[in-house]
């Protein structure tokens, strides 16, 4: 846990790193939304139309929480970071959205759909497939293209990008098998070999599988990277560094406390939720509170740590802020989670909460 100077040293980074978000990155993200917004409304098919408009309002949070990431980023480069970061986040969010249509194959469907994420940040071009194969749906306008053209256009053009690019594209391939085999899960068929995914559960026998999977299962740590990418200084070393905080520890983290506030509904709707490998919240709380405990351990010894760390409480807050993390049998959970991360996820929980009210 983190002691009594580090609490102080965490409010004032918190504090910090909110100020610059609100008033230099906030404005960008909002620029972006509206341009991504008008950009969906001229989807041709009504259906992926549909999908597009649904995935920006109903999952603009995710975006916002991305474009955190340019706190990490030289202030030059940060409205293209923040550019990227959103068109990359609203890509993955869309090809989430119409995984969820039924198809004949969830698994083919949807991996191929997210070869569009492996094409938005490879090192090279690659020759544009086509993403709707098994989709029932087609006909978006040149959408997903866009969204892949404008990440891949800044990410290359980042300093460090050829020496990160690599560990981006590789924890790329992990997000697209977890995506798929989610999706198959959920729509009842089972899905192909996770081998990528038991390969890496096998280098860290503290998680769960399922642990490992929700790590494999979120872009956090690639935008900890492409944030990495975005300096010219570091080392082999410092990039390892980074990659080891954010994968699996944080990524993990993001995941399983996305799904403690999304638990009532996808039970009820029949989706796929990662504390389904829990066998009580008991357990849940004791492994929520290693791997934040961990993560905030691994962040603190990064370049940049106090920011490192105050993205973290943000993102923890934004998920804690909902009411659901607090019912009677998650709050032990989110208890430990607050206590674990310290006092800048307490101030950001009750910054979001003020904001929903406004």
């Amino acid at each position: 846990m983190i002691g009594a100077g580090g609490r102080r040293d965490g409010r004032l980074g918190f504090a910090v790193a909110a100020r610059a978000y609100w008033m230099e990155i906030f404005p960008i993200v909002r620029q972006e939304r509206a341009r991504w917004r008008d950009r969906a409304l001229e989807i041709p098919d009504p259906v992926l139309r549909e999908d597009a408009l649904l995935s920006i309002e109903e999952k603009w949070g995710h975006s916002e929480g991305a474009a955190a990431f340019a706190l990490l980023v030289p202030k030059q480069r940060r409205k293209a970071f923040v550019r990227m970061a959103v068109a990359y986040q609203l890509m993955i969010d869309f090809l989430d959205t119409i995984s969820e249509r039924l198809v004949s194959d969830p698994w083919a469907n949807t991996v191929q759909l997210h070869l569009a994420a492996e094409h938005a940040v490879a090192r090279v071009p690659l020759r544009a497939p086509d993403y709707y194969m098994f989709h029932s749906h087609r006909g978006d306008g040149g959408f997903l293209a866009s969204q892949v053209a404008t990440c891949r256009e800044i990410l290359v053009a980042l300093p460090s990008s050829p020496s990160i690019g690599n560990r981006i594209e590789g924890l790329t391939s992990l997000y697209v098998e977890s995506q798929g085999h989610c999706h198959a899960e959920q729509a009842g068929v089972g899905s192909d070999p996770t081998q990528g995914i038991d390969e890496i559960a096998k280098r860290f026998p503290e998680l769960n599988w399922g642990e490992v999977l929700a790590a494999c299962n979120t872009s956090v740590p690639v935008f900890a990277l492409m944030a990495q990418a975005a300096h010219e200084e570091g080392s082999e070393s410092e990039i390892d560094q980074c990659h080891a905080a954010y994968f699996p520890w944080v990524a993990s983290l993001h995941i399983l406390l996305h799904s403690l506030v999304d638990e009532a509904f996808d039970l009820a709707s029949g989706k796929f939720n990662q504390l389904g490998h829990y066998a009580s919240k008991e357990e849940a709380a004791n492994s929520l509170d290693m791997i934040a405990t961990t993560a905030v351990e691994r962040l603190s010894q990064l370049p940049r740590a106090d920011t490192h760390v105050a993205v973290l409480g943000g993102m923890a807050g934004y998920y804690l802020s909902s009411p659901a993390a607090w019912e009677e049998e998650n709050r032990p959970i989110a208890e430990s989670v607050l206590e674990a991360i310290g006092p800048g996820a307490r101030w950001s929980m009750l910054s979001h909460r003020l904001r929903q009210r406004l």
